[in-house]
């Protein structure tokens, strides 16, 4: 009997995800333009700042991931990776 193992860190998963990879996982789901166009909304241009003791950072944005503690977060991030495993080919030799 052989076993195979990927481990994969996911500590940070949420935060990894590319925007366009995903928007074009969207499409070829068959999601309407209108609907790509309002997850593009949803996902693009987020913007930042961190409050330390009432001092504010400059205003930085965000370039990928998607919106943790978000109802859609997860299901996207799903999405994201379903075809994870056609990326990864591995032979087995006893």
């Amino acid at each position: 009997m052989l076993t195979g193992m990927i481990a994969i860190d996911l500590q940070k998963a949420f935060d990894t995800i590319d925007h366009t990879i995903l928007l074009e996982k969207l499409s070829c789901l068959g999601l309407s333009n209108q609907v790509i166009g309002w997850l593009e909304s949803y996902l693009c241009d987020r913007k930042f700042y961190v409050n330390i003791d009432n001092t504010l950072s400059d205003m930085g944005i965000i370039n990928c991931g998607v919106p943790q503690g978000s109802i859609l977060g997860p299901l996207l991030f799903l999405i994201y990776i379903n075809d994870m495993s056609n990326a990864i080919t591995s032979d087995l030799y006893l």
